[in-house]
């Protein structure tokens, strides 16, 4: 295919499946962020476990079903892998209208994991394949704005109509998860070819996905542990500004709400300076800056710097996921680029899970500092692995 008509399509289809995977995701903040943990102990009467039961599931569905999904749409392409996984997701959605029995519910929350699974593989895939020569990294920095603003979104606009009643929000969120079904409509079938060559077959193209995997080997104990570091704050950043900043509810939503919006203001311009300049200083620079603020924040408390402090994080962030997308993008090989991405966001799934685990019980048998200490030396720890790892291409084919 030519590189003129790979560009076109890029550029008539890209906001098509920016909107699909934030549709999606505005749902899912919708729902299981803000709607589940307040609909079941309210209206039926169950207890906080079950909220979290039904959370856990869906994570859970959807980050063990991912490396497999990202196979299927390698192999079978990205547009009939989404048309029967969405309406799986669908199906799994609307059990939460007709249904008040917690094993339907957690049924449903599975169901809508799996369905869902694919999506992040087909989007990000897809637009890394056809994106124009040296924007991968912005590329990528804008899916990853539009994941942030749909979860954020739903889950904030939630919150603000919830006095309209749950069964008419959620039969609300049904009809918006038709919006992806018809987005995916429009993906042209050529897409959908094998990315392999059309000799191979499943079991050659698993061998070669395999093989991949052994190739990024040294990649992956990083992927679990720049997530750990950051999951294990979870748990502990709204006690910890409480006890030691005095921040309220209110002080700490803003907060949280001011880094957020640092953070998807910077993704693209710094994404593009990515392209341009390499993912290399920005890893690093990312790594050592957020290590040094978590530090500041542990050891410097000063009700002054609350907020400069959370700035300059939404910054070190912004730094931080354009590089590391940018690094897989130019990495990844395209006939097993979804499969990859899949493990890859698996694994930092796990670190999302695990860390907030982790830091909690930290923090119960020590303090909230030694928590913020031992998360920033796992970053410190990352910028130096990054450092010495990117000062050479790694060996193999493809760069790797």
């Amino acid at each position: 295919m030519r590189n003129g008509f790979r560009e076109a399509y890029y550029r008539r289809f890209h906001w098509i499946l920016l909107s699909l995977i934030g549709s999606v995701d505005f749902v899912r903040g919708a729902l299981f962020i803000a709607l589940i943990p307040i609909y079941v102990p309210e209206h039926l009467r169950a207890t906080v476990f079950l909220s979290g039961a039904i959370i856990s599931a869906m994570y859970g569905a959807d980050t063990i079903f991912k490396p497999t999904a990202g196979w299927l749409v390698d192999y079978f392409g990205p547009r009939a892998t989404l048309l029967i996984s969405l309406p799986c997701a669908l199906l799994g959605l609307s059990f939460f209208l007709w249904s008040k029995s917690g094993a339907i519910l957690i049924l449903g929350a599975i169901l809508y994991g799996l369905g869902c699974a694919p999506v992040w593989p087909a989007v990000v895939s897809t637009l890394v394949e056809y994106s124009p020569t040296g924007e991968k990294a912005k590329t990528l920095s804008s899916i990853y704005v539009v994941w942030l603003l749909g979860m954020g979104s739903g889950a904030v606009l939630i919150n603000l109509v919830y006095h309209l009643g749950p069964k008419l929000l959620i039969t609300v969120l049904v009809g918006i998860f038709c919006i992806p079904l018809i987005l995916t409509l429009h993906i042209r079938k050529w897409i959908s070819k094998r990315r392999t060559n059309k000799e191979a077959n499943a079991g050659r193209h698993l061998l070669l996905m395999i093989r991949e995997i052994w190739n990024f080997r040294v990649l992956l104990p990083g992927a679990f542990t720049q997530t750990l570091a950051l999951g294990m704050l979870l748990p502990l950043l709204q006690p910890f500004c409480k006890l030691v900043y005095g921040l309220n509810q209110r002080a700490y939503g803003i907060l949280i709400l001011v880094g957020g919006l640092i953070t998807i203001a910077m993704l693209v311009p710094i994404g593009k300076m990515v392209d341009r300049f390499g993912y290399r200083m920005f890893l690093v620079v990312g790594f050592f800056m957020g290590g040094t603020l978590l530090v500041a924040i542990n050891h410097y408390p000063n009700h002054l710097l609350i907020y400069p402090y959370a700035i300059l994080l939404g910054i070190s962030y912004a730094f931080i996921l354009p590089a590391w997308n940018g690094l897989l993008a130019t990495r990844l090989p395209s006939e097993v680029r979804a499969s990859l991405y899949s493990i890859i966001m698996s694994i930092e799934g796990l670190g999302v899970a695990a860390g907030p685990v982790i830091g909690g019980k930290l923090g119960e048998l020590f303090s909230y500092s030694f928590t913020f200490g031992v998360s920033a030396t796992a970053l410190f720890i990352m910028g130096a692995f990054y450092m010495i790892l990117l000062r050479r291409p790694m060996g193999g084919r493809a760069g790797h």
